[in-house]
């Protein structure tokens, strides 16, 4: 008994570390872009760690409760204008996460959820949903040629050739059209929540058909 309280005792202050690394990371890293790959290799070895990751997972789905109705049980959301969490970069999760926490990001309901929990616990629904399969959905539409080539010249250099993204860049494949559409239509058109992100650039020279055409291909990534 003792031997595995104190395993989940430093399993809980090792979490505490790995969040803290987190945090430190998402604000320097910009700056501080030497140190960027050391934090983030810290951050990472809870995921290389087969005991860690499962601690977070279990911790992970027993806090999650609160997102299935929205994003479903296994991270793939109930209802299309809903962005998956299947399968994302857990520190990209983690971020937007702390941000909805914080208020740097605002949603009804997201903004309350993340109050709701500590960011241990928030870095812990992350793992757990990082850890899911994406399923693409039957209702997507078929990709198309277009959409294919715009992805190929202006996504792929950040999102990857996959769509999986990395690091600060969030996995895009599989999401549902209409997420997909509606995100890349709002920076199209000027959305005030949008100011300042680098997709303004990407995209101001695409028509919103090519949005729709690139939101179709997305959407057919696995």
């Amino acid at each position: 008994m003792g031997t595995i309280m104190g395993a989940m005792m430093i399993s809980k202050k090792f979490i505490r570390f790995v969040v803290a690394v987190a945090i430190i990371w998402l604000q320097a890293a910009p700056i501080y872009a030497e140190n960027a790959e050391e934090l983030l290799n810290q951050f990472q070895a809870v995921l290389i760690n087969p005991e860690q990751t499962q601690l977070l997972t279990e911790q992970g789905e027993e806090r999650a409760q609160f997102c299935f109705n929205c994003h479903g049980i296994d991270g793939n959301s109930v209802r299309e204008y809903v962005p998956n969490l299947a399968g994302q970069n857990p520190l990209y999760l983690f971020n937007r996460f702390e941000k909805f926490a914080n208020g740097q990001r605002e949603n009804y309901v997201m903004s309350k959820l993340a109050a709701l929990l500590t960011s241990e616990e928030r870095l812990a629904v992350a793992v757990y949903f990082s850890g899911k399969d994406v399923v693409l959905r039957d209702t997507r539409p078929l990709p198309n040629d277009a959409g294919k080539r715009i992805y190929q010249s202006l996504c792929f250099s950040c999102h990857g050739n996959e769509g999986h993204g990395g690091l600060a860049f969030p996995r895009i494949a599989g999401q549902p059209y209409e997420f997909i559409e509606t995100t890349l239509l709002s920076f199209k058109r000027g959305d005030p929540k949008r100011a300042g992100s680098p997709m303004i650039g990407v995209i101001q020279n695409l028509s919103e058909g090519d949005l729709q055409a690139v939101a179709t291909w997305v959407a057919n990534m696995p």
